[in-house]
């Protein structure tokens, strides 16, 4: 069946089933994945009965409050539950401080799909091949409720649509669009949730996108490319984080740039970089050695220091690799 080992996939659906209180969390500023795969499994959890909490430190993004079941997202845990799920992300810490430091639970289940992983959970279903972590929802959702309907597809299709870049990334497998097309025959629009996730963007977030993108930097090699976001123009803009979501992507869009990247600060002279690359850098690698993770495509990592002196050892970095890789070539 699909991605999941029998083994493992038969250990998580009996935890499911015989948890009757569930808690279903996902990493600090969620995405359209870590989202539509929280609220898909909650809303199979509650329709078998299940009394289920989702969990996030941060609320909802404005791209994703039309999700079926997003007002489900509360920001408290409860006293105890039975079984805690960990979306999206392997470590406890990535859930944010509450959450990591919460021993309410009786049993843990990992899903994810992340390439640089800390297994955990006690029960980890961990696959880097999935395109997506809806893309295994969606295989337990085949097995606990086979009949699911529109709210769990449109959750499920989002999930696997913005993980997949609208499905141009190179982890859109043949899978991937064959879960779509189930998707679409359960009675989801395509058009409707690309309308509502990328064509509704409030005036606030086009202000902020001519900001970061004065602050463009190209590397001598032009190999890499770079943009910033400050604290200073979220104020002038009445933005925050989750108004940066794809801004990375427009640096990447320049021809002949392998390797984006953008710098959100979060503290005085500490940022978050979310990297973005065509295919032949692996960034999941160029960060592993600063503590960060993510996909061969798509990676992130939390570093202190001057930004102009990150952003060149960065420049640099990208550099040696592509280097490393032609020599290979």
């Amino acid at each position: 069946m699909g991605l999941l080992e029998a083994g493992v996939r038969a250990l998580a659906v009996t935890a499911l089933e015989q948890a009757k209180t569930v808690v279903i969390a996902s990493h600090i500023d969620p995405d359209g994945d870590a989202l539509g795969s929280s609220l898909a499994l909650a809303l199979i959890l509650q329709k078998m009965g299940k009394d289920v909490t989702v969990y996030n430190r941060d609320a909802v993004p404005y791209s994703y409050s039309f999700l079926p079941g997003s007002e489900l997202v509360s920001n408290r845990l409860p006293p105890e539950c039975d079984l805690l799920c960990l979306l999206d992300c392997s470590e406890f810490e990535r859930a944010g401080e509450m959450l990591s430091a919460w021993s309410g639970y009786s049993q843990s289940l990992c899903i994810d799909h992340h390439l640089t992983v800390n297994r955990s959970a006690d029960i980890n279903l961990i696959y880097s091949d999935a395109c997506a972590t809806g893309e295994l929802i969606y295989e337990l959702a085949m097995i606990l409720d086979p009949s699911f309907g529109l709210e769990v597809a449109a959750n499920i299709y989002t999930a696997i649509l913005t993980d997949t870049g609208s499905f141009r990334y190179s982890n859109a497998t043949p899978s991937s669009f064959a879960i779509a097309g189930d998707l679409v025959a359960r009675g989801v629009e395509p058009w409707e949730i690309t309308q509502q996730v990328y064509e509704s963007q409030p005036l606030e977030r086009i202000k902020l996108t001519a900001l970061v993108l004065e602050t463009l930097q190209i590397a001598n090699s032009k190999l890499s490319a770079a943009v910033w976001v400050t604290k200073e123009m979220f104020e002038k803009t009445g933005t925050n984080s989750e108004y940066t979501d794809g801004l990375v992507n427009y640096p990447r869009s320049i021809a002949g740039v392998e390797v984006a990247f953008m710098a959100r600060e979060i503290g005085p002279e500490e940022y978050k970089f979310s990297f973005r690359s065509r295919g032949r850098v692996n960034v999941a690698e160029l960060v592993a050695g600063f503590s960060g993770g993510g996909h061969h495509n798509a990676a992130g990592c939390r570093l202190k220091g001057n930004l102009v002196e990150l952003i060149e050892q960065f420049f640099a970095l990208v550099d040696e690799q592509f280097q490393n890789i032609e020599s290979d070539d």
